[in-house]
C-alpha cells in the first residue's frame, strides 16, 4: 500500500510539474516581436552570413541567396516605418518617405553587391558591404536611437 501511495504521489508531482514547464514555455504569453523587429531580426542574420562568406569564392552561391533574401527583406519592412516622435504633418511624412528611401537605398546596394558577386569582384563586394553597414547605423540613429548594436 504505501508503493502504490509512493507511486502515486510521485506521478503527481511530476504531473504538476510538467504543468509548470507547459506554462513557462507558452509561446501565447511571451512578448512578441514587431514585424519591423523580426524583419531586422532576420536582416542581422543574414548580414553576418554574407560578411563570412564574401571572402570565400566556393561559398558565393549561398553567399547570394543571402542577399536575396535581405532584398526581399527591405522590401517587406517598407510598410513598417516606426513611429515619429513628433506631431502629425510635413516633418513625419518626411520621416516615414526617408525609411522608405533607406530600405530602397539598401535594396540597390543588395543588388550591387550580388552582382559583383556573380562579377567575382571581391574588392566590390567588400565596399558595397560596407555601405550596408554604414547605412545600417545611420539609420539605426535616426529610426531606433536606443538600439545598442
Amino acid at each position: 500500500m504505501l508503493k502504490l501511495f509512493s507511486t502515486i504521489f510521485i506521478a503527481g508531482i511530476l504531473t504538476a510539474g510538467f504543468t509548470a514547464m507547459t506554462f513557462s514555455q507558452d509561446p501565447g504569453h511571451e512578448h512578441s516581436d514587431s514585424p519591423l523587429e523580426e524583419i531586422m531580426e532576420q536582416m542581422k542574420d543574414h548580414m553576418r552570413a554574407v560578411r563570412k562568406s564574401i571572402p570565400e569564392v566556393e561559398q558565393h552561391p549561398k553567399c547570394i541567396n543571402d542577399i536575396q533574401a535581405m532584398q526581399q527583406l527591405a522590401i517587406d519592412a517598407l510598410p513598417y516605418c516606426p513611429d515619429y516622435p513628433g506631431e502629425p504633418g510635413v516633418e513625419k511624412n518626411k520621416y516615414e518617405i526617408n525609411f522608405k528611401r533607406r530600405l530602397l537605398t539598401v535594396a540597390d546596394t543588395l543588388l550591387q553587391l550580388e552582382l559583383a558577386l556573380h562579377e567575382g569582384d571581391i574588392e566590390a563586394a567588400n565596399a558595397h558591404y560596407k555601405n550596408l553597414r554604414n547605412a545600417k547605423e545611420s539609420s539605426h540613429e535616426i529610426y531606433d536611437p536606443e538600439d545598442d548594436d
